[in-house]
């Protein structure tokens, strides 16, 4: 019985190494899509690079000095917008005349206790309660009269140079 024993022990232990080796993955070299991998990253890096300095308009400059040539209208000097403010107040315009370059914006703001408006052919705050503000931005030059619809002796000029 102890040899009937063995043959049955020597033959589960030949089984379950059987099964073990069944079941581990074989050492092999890594698959060929990954080998295309690791040849094809450094290949789209290059190109994207390549293509991204072209589209930015950067190259090398003449000189050799490494800097690269940047666009005229990059170095364009930045316009500034200018804000001039005018108060409603005592029924009236304060400043009743303001002279402003093109693209400058005036704010009107009402400080009375009454609502008035800033109206015009060319413009129309429309009423303004007491602590409302509006801005209009002038980019055509020229002068430029407006009234309060409410008080009709209420009036302004906005010069535009």
């Amino acid at each position: 019985m102890k040899l009937h024993r063995q043959r049955a022990d020597s033959a589960a232990t030949e089984e379950s190494q059987n099964a073990y080796a069944a079941i581990q993955p074989e050492t092999c070299e890594p698959r060929a899509s990954h080998r295309m991998f690791r040849l094809w990253l450094p290949g789209i890096c290059g190109i994207v690079v390549i293509l991204g300095g072209a589209l930015l308009g950067c190259s090398p400059s003449p000189s050799g000095t490494g800097e690269a040539n940047v666009p005229a209208k990059a170095v364009a000097p930045a316009v500034v917008s200018t804000v001039v403010r005018v108060s409603m107040k005592t029924i009236q315009f304060d400043p009743a005349t303001v002279e402003v370059k093109r693209g400058d914006t005036v704010e009107w703001k009402n400080d009375d206790l009454v609502p008035h408006t800033a109206t015009s052919t060319s413009l129309n705050s429309g009423p303004m309660a007491s602590g409302q503000s509006w801005r209009h931005t002038f980019t055509d030059a020229g002068e430029f009269p407006y009234a309060c619809t409410f008080h009709p002796q209420m009036k302004g000029v906005v010069i535009v140079k």
